[in-house]
């Protein structure tokens, strides 16, 4: 991204070389931290951001679009390790490649109104979630789902892509970006989680300069999950526990809190989760991924990813707050990473969890003009 044509604004979107302004959160398993913690933290650091003028940050003002173009019938299948990956295929069969991962408890269906012209678009269900394989037996982590991922773009689509994630779907990007370059052009992380589940481990210095309330909060949340870990384990509570989360009404309210535009949450998208949770192998599946080893934090990762990341980050993110350690990580990126790595970062104000979902039409232009600006599918570009 040329991020010298990007300003500090709040309200609009006008960098110099955008054709045009934007018109205008998977349910994720990331670390979620008390709101009313956040809104404290935010509102004492409300004036520093304003302030802030760095090349790589600007902010947009948000709206959405509320078309539907994915559809069932669209779903392919391939198969992996004896597992039916699900996919959906789109756009410019002679374009350049974007594969866009989904997020915990949802699908690749919540990318439906990402539209990137002349551009071949892949959205991919991880193993475990939407209309793919619900295994027994199988150890679910961030390592299966990257070698899920490298198998796709390597059997699939068969030349290196831009990865598009949102929460753990960003978690899969920047494995797969680590630990095979050679597939990936870029990556856009869309409100990164910190591991497989909320079981993300502490870094040091994860809370320095923070109140003394909230270097409590990690060592209560700790003993909460291993609480939590032992009642899944116990079968009949597991099965009336994931019974009431997976009705109707539980996937609309949860969405309903994590949504910023209520019209996006519709019957669509809500039967598309509940129906991936009717197969009999969901639960072990949920239970599986919930007790699960979260694995390395995006941090220790990416000393490996050679390639250029553009973070987009909802400023209403309650799942992942931007004024927490990871939010924060992230923010700070543009200016610690090296300059021979192109980063950037861009809050979207007013926007929660699932931008990619809740303000589609933002998004696709935002995307394409990081592929244009940071040249991902040039000769010169990283691949």
């Amino acid at each position: 991204m040329r991020t010298t044509t990007g300003t500090l604004m709040r309200g609009q979107f006008n960098p110099t070389t955008s054709s045009s302004s934007p018109s205008s959160s998977s349910l994720s398993s990331s670390t979620s931290l008390p709101t009313s913690f956040a809104s404290r933290r935010r509102n004492n650091i409300k004036n520093r951001k304003r302030m802030m003028m760095n090349k790589n940050i600007f902010f947009v003002s948000s709206s959405s679009s509320t078309t539907t173009k994915v559809k069932e019938s669209e779903i392919k299948y391939h198969t992996w390790q004896g597992h039916e990956v699900a996919y959906r295929e789109s756009g410019s069969k002679d374009g350049p490649c974007v594969l866009l991962i989904h997020g915990f408890g949802v699908s690749g269906f919540q990318y439906r109104d990402i539209e990137l012209p002349n551009h071949r678009v892949f959205s991919i269900d991880l193993v475990g979630f939407g209309s793919s394989s619900k295994p027994s037996g199988v150890d679910f982590s961030m390592e299966f789902w990257r070698d899920q991922v490298a198998n796709f773009i390597s059997e699939v689509v068969k030349e290196p892509v831009a990865l598009v994630g949102n929460s753990i779907g960003s978690l899969a990007a920047v494995h797969v970006a680590s630990e095979t370059p050679e597939l990936v052009k870029g990556i856009c992380l869309i409100n990164c989680a910190g591991g497989m589940n909320n079981k993300v481990k502490q870094m040091p210095g994860d809370f320095d300069g923070f109140a003394w309330q909230y270097k409590l909060v990690g060592p209560i949340f700790k003993v909460v999950l291993a609480i939590i870990d032992t009642i899944l384990k116990i079968e009949p509570v597991a099965t009336k526990i994931f019974d009431n989360v997976r009705s109707e009404e539980s996937v609309r309210n949860a969405l309903a809190g994590v949504y910023k535009n209520p019209a996006r949450v519709d019957d669509a998208l809500v039967k598309s989760i509940c129906k991936a949770a009717e197969n009999e192998g969901a639960l072990p599946v949920f239970v599986n991924i919930l007790t699960g080893n979260p694995g390395p934090r995006p941090e220790e990762l990416m000393d490996a990813v050679t390639c250029p990341i553009f973070i987009i980050w909802g400023s209403e993110d309650r799942i992942t707050p931007l004024d927490f350690p990871l939010g924060q990580y992230f923010q700070n990126l543009p200016r610690t990473r090296t300059s021979q790595r192109k980063t950037s970062f861009i809050e979207l104000e007013g926007q929660g969890h699932c931008v990619q979902d809740d303000a589609p039409e933002e998004v696709n232009q935002l995307l394409l003009k990081w592929f244009r600006e940071d040249g991902l599918f040039t000769s010169s570009s990283s691949a």
